[in-house]
């Protein structure tokens, strides 16, 4: 028996011109590129602000309640965590410092005349089992030496002009902190965000050193920024976490991971105009290609109607010409997509380098644009059809 294949009439339809078709993907890729570029700056907002917070080595973090978000400044006396140490279950309580308003740092190599610019410096007790790290683990001999820290490789190279794949230069480099002396002895990676372009490591004495008691109002090792508790083993997180709530929830936040960075995550898509702008940036680019996508299918149908005429006239049904276009749509979508994504990699490869901002593609997120890109195409296909929907077979000719 023979056996008929049907001729591919979408493909056909498409490729019969190249160069249109060549025109119409690099517009869908274009779209494309648009709505990963706002995904990846909405997905390395929400990525970076909670960078730290992964890298920290705790089950339930503490907050004052003043502190809306992250790079707010606002502290907790110590002794709370003190009493939280006295809790049953936890095994350690520990405290982390930041401080941004007054850190500055300064590279000296042209004669003290280069600028200040903010970093947030971090610190803590180096005995303390607090950060994941390993390259920061391993370099904890060198900051119990007076004026070290480790300096974030990712921190914006053009405000911290200093050679960080050179550890050995680099700590040759003179250089400031708050008016004094440093010796940047190590490097270690974290990344920027949008409240901090760089970051500091050192040990809480230095720390005390260059942010002292008139600069944090009080024993500048008294107030704390971050506390940090570890639950014995056995003992459930969540139990612990609403003990601690209520012995401490006069002036305290207590959260467990996963509520702490969804709260930092929130506050930054909900409080702030950044989430409305991404959010406003991807809806622009599907609009874009929509808009691209309706004129190349509309403009193949007009070019065809005598041929769409004659099928109509032979008695194809309205679903067959539905069918063909919206095979169009798909196949554009599919092919545009691709250029789309090797352009948005380059992209992002590109500002992760100059930002320092966590530009990543997750596969969530190539499924979300990948499926923004075929209900953009098969729409479009949808609205141009309608003409050919329309109209009689006998004025097409």
């Amino acid at each position: 028996m023979k056996i008929v294949r049907k001729t591919p009439l979408a493909w056909k339809n498409l490729t019969h011109d190249w160069r249109r078709l060549f025109v119409a993907l690099a517009g869908i890729a274009f779209a494309v590129l648009l709505m990963f570029t706002q995904v990846g700056f909405q997905n390395a907002l929400f990525d970076s602000q909670v960078k730290i917070i992964d890298e920290l080595q705790g089950d339930i973090f503490l907050i004052s309640k003043a502190k809306y978000t992250l790079a707010a400044e606002k502290r907790f006396p110590i002794t709370r965590l003190y009493q939280a140490r006295s809790y049953p279950g936890v095994q350690g309580a520990y405290p982390l410092y930041t401080e941004l308003t007054t850190s500055v740092l300064k590279n000296l190599v042209q004669g003290g005349r280069g600028k200040d610019y903010p970093i947030r410096s971090i610190g803590f007790y180096l005995q303390d089992p607090i950060f994941r790290s390993e390259e920061i683990k391993e370099q904890l001999a060198k900051l119990r030496a007076p004026e070290t820290a480790l300096i974030d490789v990712r921190s914006r190279k053009n405000k911290f002009p200093f050679p960080m794949n050179a550890p050995a230069t680099l700590a040759q480099i003179p250089a400031e902190l708050a008016r004094k002396k440093i010796s940047l002895v190590g490097t270690f990676h974290l990344g920027t965000d949008f409240a901090h372009d760089g970051n500091l490591v050192m040990s809480a004495q230095n720390f005390s050193t260059y942010f002292p008691q008139h600069q944090r109002f009080g024993d500048p090792l008294g107030v704390v920024d971050m506390g940090i508790i570890h639950v014995e083993p056995g003992y459930d997180v969540a139990t612990i976490c609403r003990g601690l709530k209520k012995i401490l929830n006069r002036d305290i936040l207590v959260h467990t991971r996963q509520q702490f960075r969804d709260r930092e995550v929130q506050f930054w898509d909900k409080s702030t105009p950044i989430g409305v702008i991404f959010n406003a940036g991807k809806i622009i680019g599907f609009i874009v290609g929509m808009v691209i996508c309706y004129q190349v299918i509309y403009s193949d149908i007009a070019d065809h109607m005598p041929e769409f005429a004659t099928l109509k006239a032979m008695g194809y049904k309205d679903m067959f010409f539905v069918r063909l276009i919206v095979t169009e749509g798909l196949l554009l979508s599919l092919i545009g997509f691709v250029p789309g994504v090797v352009a948005s990699r380059g992209l992002y490869f590109f500002l992760t380098r100059s930002t320092g901002l966590l530009m990543e593609m997750p596969s969530k997120s190539i499924l979300l644009v990948l499926a923004l890109t075929v209900i953009m195409c098969v729409a479009s296909g949808l609205l141009a059809v309608r003409k050919l929907l329309k109209a009689d077979p006998a004025s097409l000719f």
